[in-house]
């Protein structure tokens, strides 16, 4: 149970898909296509391989 009241939204976060945009090498945000690679290392993700 919550102590919200019923006409209260639900609380909404990012969602979890968000995972696949950080670089695993550097940990950085890939904001563009991840299969151009991170923006500060390079690397590229190993699901757009």
């Amino acid at each position: 149970m919550t102590d919200r009241a019923p006409d209260e939204p639900d609380e909404i976060g990012d969602p979890v898909c968000w995972l696949s945009r950080v670089c695993p090498e550097c940990g950085a945000f890939i904001t563009g296509d991840p299969a151009d690679g991170c923006p500060r290392c390079g690397a590229i993700p190993d699901d757009e391989r």
